[in-house]
């Protein structure tokens, strides 16, 4: 009985030696792990620091853009709104000069059509006269 309870006893103690093996493993890796994160850490404040400025410039530039788009939205209503004008000025100096040649050709070429006459007239009479 007594080399069962030695053999316990070895075996107790080579569980503890493995178990003190493994906590001794674990707290190296939780050291690792801290050196791991606080590094992390680090980087991620580095990180922050440095992205801060950039998201308010991106605001900034965000904010800029939007702003000129409205304008350019604005300018291209004017110049539409211009060629319109300029479309409408234009049919109405076309409707003027299609009136302006129905009421004036008709007498203009029945002066031209008089006057050819006329001479037509004069020129027979005196070729008339002195033949």
């Amino acid at each position: 009985m007594e080399a069962t309870n030695t053999l316990v006893a070895i075996m107790a103690i080579l569980a503890l030696l493995c178990l003190s093996a493994v906590c001794v493993y674990l707290i190296v890796v939780l050291v690792r792990l801290k050196d791991v994160l606080s590094g992390m850490e680090k980087d991620l404040k580095e990180i922050t620091s440095r992205v801060l400025p950039v998201l308010e410039n991106m605001e900034f530039i965000t904010a800029r853009v939007k702003s000129i788009t409205e304008n350019i939205d604005d300018q291209v209503m004017m110049v539409r709104e211009s060629i319109g004008s300029v479309r409408e000025i234009a049919d109405n100096i076309v409707a003027i000069e299609r009136k302006m040649q129905e009421r004036i050709e008709g007498p203009i070429l029945d002066s031209v059509a008089f006057v050819a006459a006329l001479f037509k007239g004069v020129r027979t009479f005196f070729d008339r006269v002195r033949a």
